[in-house]
């Protein structure tokens, strides 16, 4: 295996625009690639291709999950890795996930083959937004021995198709899911590379971030069913409106949320779907979702209670129908200090400004923690702007983020067993 050339700064971002020809939406509306679509199918083995015209190792599992590799000296000693995703929210931005994935690319190059004790691998995680099917991470869930497959059959697309059809259309092997999972010393270390996803970094004026922990979602599916009928013959009175209900619960969830703020613990309804949706029909079924995050695991719980005692109360005094599914319910996840002390340090070393902080969203990142010693370096969101066309992050922070892993990925890799 020979690198015919290192990637150069340049090479990096023509990569990040090249990934945004592949998308469902139109560019200036954003990036829809929706996990094992068959843009997001096309991304991965551009990807794929590109790695191999470098000279790495390309390998898939029987989900899709990547593994690029450069082989090190000692091959017996585990990698380290880096990674994160392709696919996007609706109409998103296009460096979430990808930077990680392309500036992982970039670092790999900077050596030649057994350069480093240790080799490096960059993993794609498949499916890590829950745009599709409502739970998040799923590349890296399978990856740790992470699934709830009671759970994952019952979560459907805007298709009505489950993760494990989605899997199998795509061309991989849903039934060999379980058999993906990573041994525990696959890996001697993870760094995620990512942008913030919000404006502490840039509010502090630090070009970089070290987060030490990363808040973990709960997430709930509500169905509220009352009676379809006609605007205008219907008495006020006389109404099951499952919209006004629902309403009355979203309410009460974003006042839940706003008690705990002085914990960190937010609570957001971004997905809503009425029916028949229809100007002149009452609403007779609404469904949306809730997603509670924090890095207080009480404090989540006692949002998560308010939406149980909201739900249990308007069930008696309205009588109507309210169903409720947990969709997930994850655990915050402390990074490993070690690894955030090499990155401090080459921030040290190289008069980089940064900052400890936490992430308030979920990564591939806290899955691999479960595995091995995990960390994550973030650089600045415009505005902190993120999930959104506008997502933006210069090229100078790119840049510097790019390099500031391929340094850490480095100090990692040349450690020896004993380290």
């Amino acid at each position: 295996m020979n690198i015919i050339k290192k990637l150069s700064f340049s090479d990096l971002l023509a990569i990040i625009e090249k990934l945004t020809t592949y998308s469902d939406s139109i560019a200036h509306d954003g990036m829809t690639r929706f996990a094992y679509s068959q843009n997001d199918e096309l991304a991965h083995q551009y990807i794929i291709k590109l790695a191999k015209q470098y000279g790495l190792t390309c390998q898939q599992d029987d989900v899709g999950n990547v593994f690029i590799t450069l082989l090190g000296k000692n091959q017996t000693l585990p990698a380290i890795a880096t990674g994160s995703h392709l696919d996007t929210v609706p109409n998103g931005g296009k460096y979430d996930g990808i930077l990680g994935v392309v500036a992982g690319l970039y670092a790999l190059t900077q050596f030649k083959p057994q350069q480093l004790t240790r080799s490096l691998t960059l993993i794609i995680f498949r499916c890590e937004e829950s745009s599709r099917f409502g739970i998040s991470c799923i590349g890296s869930k399978i990856l740790t021995g992470s699934i709830d497959q009671i759970k994952w059959l019952k979560a459907k697309d805007h298709q009505d198709k489950t993760i494990y059809q989605a899997i199998d259309e795509a061309g991989y092997q849903s039934a060999k899911l379980s058999q993906a999972e990573l041994s525990d010393d696959a890996y001697g270390a993870f760094v995620e590379l990512h942008i913030e996803q919000g404006k502490c970094l840039e509010a502090a004026n630090r070009q970089i971030g070290i987060v030490s922990a990363i808040a973990a979602p709960t997430r709930f599916q509500v169905d509220v069913y009352g009676q379809a009928d006609h605007s205008g013959a219907t008495p006020m009175g006389q109404r099951q409106d499952a919209l006004v209900t629902a309403a009355l619960i979203i309410t009460a969830v974003n006042t839940a949320a706003n008690n705990e703020a002085y914990l960190g613990t937010v609570a957001t309804i971004g997905k809503l779907n009425v029916y028949p949706n229809a100007m002149n029909v009452i609403p007779g079924h609404v469904r949306f979702y809730v997603d509670i995050r924090g890095i207080d695991l009480t404090s989540i719980n006692r949002v998560a209670q308010g939406l149980t005692t909201i739900i249990e109360s308007i069930k008696i005094t309205q009588n109507i129908d309210i169903k409720v599914d947990n969709l997930s319910q994850e655990h915050p996840v402390k990074l490993n200090q070690t690894i955030c002390q090499i990155i401090s340090e080459i921030c040290q070393n190289e008069q980089i400004k940064y900052l400890d902080m936490l992430s308030g969203a979920g990564h591939d990142a806290m899955y691999m923690a479960k595995k091995c010693p995990s960390a994550m370096i973030f650089i600045p969101s415009k505005a902190g702007i993120s999930h959104h066309k506008d997502e933006y992050s210069s090229q100078e922070d790119i840049t510097l983020g790019a390099t500031l892993l391929t340094k850490t990925l480095e100090k990692l890799a040349n450690q020896d067993e004993n380290n």
